[in-house]
Formats: structure tokens, sequence, C-alpha cells
């Protein structure tokens, strides 16, 4: 349910009213300070009395700096990994997209944890969706520049962890790897959307190939690509890519992608001719 809450600037653009006396407010505020000068005076009227305040002052201001400290410490401490499995949602996307721990993790363990959070998502209770929703409702600002970053770093890493490994794989085997990295890429990106999809790995594949069918054949009428061709996942790869990864990473990352596309579009992985009649 939305609420349309008063602005906490409303009215500051409006001239404030023309006071007749001091408001209850002011005098509140001159009778403590009176109180306070008066007390003070009273616990410094002799040296001794003066020394003793003192050290209690000193006392209470050692015991603020400690809390002081304290505080700081849990405020920058670094946020311990939940088990996603069984922590709530929320604070596992808090943890996913809102902290700098979970990318400072090795690749393999952030795909690990990407892997438990599908498995998650998929038997999602109820109460687990309205945690999702109240995570999703309360991002804005600071919090949603976080989250682009930590989806961009997590995107990279992942797609080049990929890139390293696909020149390693023998020639007659690269399609099954490009369908596989496919089906785990989309996989995780729904999931760090929250809306994971009930469809099978040969669903998927299926729905891919029979959009590149549908690309090639506009290719080849010289119309382009139709919008919803591949361009949601690849046109984000190529944005991310471009603005988080090194020269390296965008190399190896743009390779696969186009080897990617080829094989999906039923070309030569090598020279993008077709494969069929055609």
């Amino acid at each position: 349910m939305h609420i349309d809450a008063p602005s906490i600037l409303e009215g500051l653009d409006q001239a404030p009213a023309k006071a007749s006396g001091p408001g209850w407010f002011s005098r509140l505020r001159s009778s403590a300070r009176a109180k306070a000068a008066a007390r003070w005076q009273r616990a410094t009227a002799t040296p001794q009395l003066r020394r003793r305040t003192m050290r209690v002052l000193w006392t209470l201001a050692g015991v603020a700096a400690l809390g002081a400290g304290t505080g700081l410490y849990f405020a920058l401490r670094p946020v311990p990994e939940p088990d996603y499995a069984t922590a709530d949602l929320d604070t596992v996307f808090n943890y996913t997209l809102l902290t700098d721990e979970f990318n400072k993790l090795p690749v393999e363990e952030r795909l690990r944890l990407m892997g438990q959070l599908i498995q998650r998502l998929k038997g999602m209770s109820g109460s687990d969706s309205m945690l999702l929703a109240a995570f999703a409702a309360g991002i804005e600002g600071s919090a949603r520049d976080q989250i682009q970053r930590n989806i961009s770093v997590l995107v990279v890493d992942v797609w080049d962890k990929w890139a390293k490994d696909y020149p390693n794989i023998p020639p007659d085997q690269r399609g099954q790897f490009l369908d596989k990295t496919f089906v785990d890429f989309t996989k995780m990106m729904e999931a760090l959307g929250g809306q994971p999809r009930d469809v099978s790995d040969e669903q998927r594949l299926a729905e891919v190939k029979r959009q590149s069918a549908r690309d090639r054949a506009a290719l080849k009428d010289g119309k382009g690509p139709p919008p919803e061709a591949m361009a949601g996942m690849f046109g984000m790869m190529k944005n991310t890519i471009g603005g988080y990864a090194n020269p390296m990473q965008q190399a190896r990352g743009s390779q696969m992608m186009r080897d990617m596309i080829r094989h999906f579009r039923g070309q030569d992985l090598s020279t993008g001719k077709p494969l069929g009649p055609g």
C-alpha cells in the first residue's frame, strides 16, 4: 500500500508567523540554562569541589570516548556473511548487493552463494516475498548506486571466469560450454533481480534459439535484429563490461560474447558463416 506522507521540507519556504512573545520552548530553554549555570556554580564553589567535579567529568568523557570507539568498531567492521540457506532474504540481499564484502570473495565462492540463492528463491515463502518486497521498496539514492556497482562487478568477474576457461575448451565442445554459460548467467541475473523463472534449462535454450532465428531472419532481410533480440542480455553485458572491466577482461568477454551470439544464430564460431542451409 502506498501512503503519501507529508514531506519534512513542506512549509519551509513559507514566512514564519510573527510571534507575539517568547514561546514555550524559548522559556523552557532559558530556564534550563539558568538551572545548569546554578548547578555548575555550586559544584565548583571551592577548590576541592572543583577538583572532584573535574575528575567526574574526565571519567565521563573517557566512558563516552570508549562508547564512541565501540560504536565506530561495530559500524566499520566487516559485515559477516549470512547463511544463504536460512537467513532472512532481506539480510541475504543486503549482503549481496549493498556491501563490499561480497565482491571481495573469490569468484568461485560468489558463484556458490549465488547457486544457494537461486535454490532459495525457487521455494520462496510468503514471508520471504514480503521481506524481498520491503527490501526493494527501500532502495534509493546511494543504495541504488551501490547495487549497480555490486552487480556490475559480479557480472564482470563471473563472465571473465568463464571467458578465461573458454579458450581451453575443445572446439567440438564449445557449443555445450556456451549453452551452459548462457543458462547459468540467466539464472544468476534472475536471482539478483529477485525474480527467478521456473523453467528448465532446455526451455531457456529453446527460447534463445527461437529468438536468435528471428534475429537472423531480420538480418537477412536487411532490417536488423528486432529490439527484443538478445539485446536485453548482451546490451547490458556490453555496457557493464565497458564500464567496470579492464582491457584484458573486455577482450576476453567480448570474444566469448561474439561466439555465443554466433552459436545461437547457427553460425560458424570462427567465420560467422551459416552452418545450415539458408
